[in-house]
């Protein structure tokens, strides 16, 4: 090749790759073009069903096109992402995740899906704070005197969760793991309503439970608090503790909201949707009505919200393998 052909390919090339990044960065400019669908992993009518409409309204106002949700439920959400993992990365199919995936692949051998790179990561856009509560009449009322109460009598004590491998479950695990006790899980297939109706009547001792369903109970001494599962004191309870606060250093657990792409997903409309679901979560409005649910607004952007999943997915990753919870073996 001489040096004016080489030359004439060259400039040939450069025109091309600029038509193509012009090309790329007017579709995502005109995204969205029509309507894009949230999948929701849970049953229509549920707490996140709800928080899925209302947060997707939101965002549809200012994206300018209509959020329609299309609920997936099953499989431990497994439904849905796989729904979603298989889409195309067009800018119109998101998966309205829970913490469930990133628990999943810890606890199913059959979940082949990596957390991170077989999707687009969004954003985190809300924390379900829990609140480790014990009955009435258990004889502990802060984080010593119930590890204690475990230490002097090793399983005996006993915590409901909505069923195994649930976020209730694994963060009883999780506490049982770092103050070194043995206490018995007792899992509900009918979910934490049933469970907590068995600590109220102290057929069971204690569990994880969301901070919105506990702050009534706790308010007229049904049950008693002995500390917030967040890193930081909830904004929805914030006179109780953490549980790092209260002497168990360094515990930290955060059931989470948050949306994910498929694979491949173009990094103009990762932007451009990370940004209108910052827009949404600051309006004072939408943090109000989260908090109606039991839910904090809490915006996380793209790059941290990777870092922020993958740490949650080695924390379970390592808590199910100490723990031996498998669900399909």
């Amino acid at each position: 090749m001489n040096r004016r052909t080489f030359n004439s390919f060259a400039r040939a090339s450069v025109a091309a790759a600029t038509l193509l990044l012009t090309g790329a960065a007017a579709f995502a400019q005109a995204w969205p073009q029509r309507p894009i669908t949230f999948v929701a992993p849970l049953a229509a009518g549920s707490p996140t069903d709800a928080l899925a409409r209302m947060v997707g309204d939101e965002l549809g106002r200012r994206l300018g096109q209509p959020i329609v949700v299309d609920n997936k439920a099953g499989g431990g959400s497994l439904i849905a992402t796989s729904l979603v993992q298989q889409a195309k990365p067009d800018g119109y199919t998101f998966l309205f995740a829970v913490s469930a995936h990133t628990i999943n692949p810890a606890i199913r051998k059959s979940v082949k899906y990596d957390p991170i790179k077989d999707f687009t990561p969004i954003a985190l856009m809300a924390a379900v704070p829990h609140v480790l509560v014990v009955g009435k009449d258990v004889p502990a009322n802060n984080i010593q005197q119930l590890i204690a109460l475990a230490k002097a009598s090793p399983g005996k004590l006993t915590y409901g969760s909505a069923g195994i491998g649930i976020s209730n479950h694994m963060e009883g695990e999780l506490l049982a793991a770092m103050a070194g006790i043995n206490i018995v899980h007792v899992p509900y297939k009918s979910g934490s309503t049933a469970a907590m109706q068995d600590v109220l009547a102290g057929r069971v001792d204690m569990m994880f439970d969301v901070v919105g369903s506990s702050t009534p109970l706790i308010k007229a001494g049904r049950v008693k608090p002995i500390g917030v599962a967040l890193g930081r004191r909830s904004k929805l309870m914030p006179d109780i503790p953490t549980l790092d606060e209260a002497g168990l250093k360094g515990f930290q657990a955060m059931p989470w909201i948050g949306l994910f792409g498929p694979a491949g997903l173009d990094p103009a409309i990762v932007e451009k949707m990370a940004k209108a679901v910052q827009d949404t979560l600051a309006d004072p409005k939408v943090s109000e009505r989260l908090a109606n649910y039991g839910t904090e607004a809490m915006f996380i952007p793209p790059a941290q919200f990777v870092e922020f999943v993958r740490g949650d997915q080695q924390k379970w990753a390592k808590i199910a393998r100490d723990a031996k919870i498998q669900l399909d073996e």
